[in-house]
């Protein structure tokens, strides 16, 4: 039975890219459910698989022969999508799920004016005025926090700065209240000031409009102020899985372990040095046969090598991780220390 007050469903997704080299194994049985109204943060370094789970759900990867999903479903708001055409989907793409880039020079048209964008974005979507549209254009502007509106709606992005042009990208993006927004890095490229500011306003959306929101980043202090559900990704695959407050409070994989202790401390009085988690990922051209996270834990035991770990439920409500320090016989054989609880798993 469909429970009503799910979005999105993603099942066991399995994502190769076709290159020369061979095939690229970018996302590996990615689940997670994201329900009306929730933010998901996922959280992994710089090609996990992040970038290429999002793109999945609003179809912009490449098509064969370049890239193909090879296996799972996408289920938003009850529907297939894997299952839909082109048309199809660029209705969807045009008013139910929207997207925010990385880099907004990238993204907007540099020929057109900022509101001329907009606009049309807003008639793709159905309105079939150009004043009505206009209208509604401006009233995103207003909403995004761009001063002057009316005159900024005839700009072109060149005139416009990093933080305003992402303002724009958000404007773009809510104009037409789509029912789930993804924001890819969208704060990577500002100064801390602006990356402020642009994740106060995408909290105050999702509040405001009640928008499911799915957050990427590589930095876990991004998504901590917004987040319902934080899903850690390394090398293709969600290593953890929870409620934000119990990810930071019982951060129980040894990857998600080395990104907290990567990040700055707020106290800046505080001199220890930041430990970096060593070495580099793996070749997703020949993912390992074990836990792709093995060849960089301290932690790891031969099995970790050789079979990847099943999901274990550790403290905290649906919170699971992939890890085989959270299996019984693991525990008989070695005492681990959760370094960020100081307790033992």
């Amino acid at each position: 039975m469909k429970n009503e007050s799910t979005l999105l469903t993603v099942e066991s997704l399995i994502f190769s890219f076709h290159t020369y080299a061979g095939e690229v194994q970018a996302v590996r049985g990615v689940s997670f459910q994201l329900e009306k109204g929730q933010a998901l943060g996922i959280v992994g370094e710089s090609g996990c698989g992040k970038s290429v789970t999002a793109k999945s759900i609003v179809r912009l990867n490449p098509d064969k022969p370049s890239g193909e999903i090879k296996n799972g479903r996408i289920l938003f708001d009850g529907k297939n999508i894997t299952e839909l055409t082109e048309k199809e989907m660029q209705k969807i793409r045009a008013k139910e799920i929207r997207m925010i880039f990385q880099d907004p020079m990238t993204s907007l048209n540099p020929t057109m004016t900022i509101g001329k964008q907009i606009a049309e974005g807003i008639i793709k979507s159905g309105v079939s005025s150009k004043e009505e549209a206009k209208k509604i254009a401006i009233e995103a502007l207003t909403m995004a926090g761009i001063p002057s509106p009316e005159e900024r709606y005839d700009q072109f992005p060149h005139e416009f700065s990093g933080g305003m042009r992402q303002r724009a990208m958000i404007a773009l993006a809510m104009a037409v209240n789509p029912k789930l927004l993804i924001a890819d890095e969208p704060t990577t490229a500002l100064d801390v000031t602006t990356q402020a500011q642009i994740l106060n306003l995408i909290k105050k959306i999702q509040k405001q409009y009640d928008t499911a929101i799915i957050m990427i980043t590589h930095d876990l202090g991004v998504v901590s102020n917004i987040a319902d559900k934080i899903a850690v990704m390394y090398a293709g695959k969600v290593v953890e899985y929870g409620n934000a407050e119990d990810i930071f409070e019982y951060a129980s994989h040894p990857y998600t372990w080395g990104i907290m202790q990567s990040i700055p401390p707020e106290d800046i009085s505080n001199k220890e040095p930041l430990k970096p988690i060593l070495g580099t990922p793996p070749d997703l051209l020949h993912p390992p046969k074990g836990c792709a996270f093995a060849a960089r834990c301290p932690y790891a035991m031969k099995v970790c090598r050789c079979i990847d770990a099943p999901g274990f439920e550790v403290e905290g409500d649906g919170h699971k991780v992939w890890c085989w320090l959270y299996d019984e016989r693991a525990k008989q054989m070695q005492k681990t220390v959760n370094p960020i609880t100081g307790k033992e798993v």
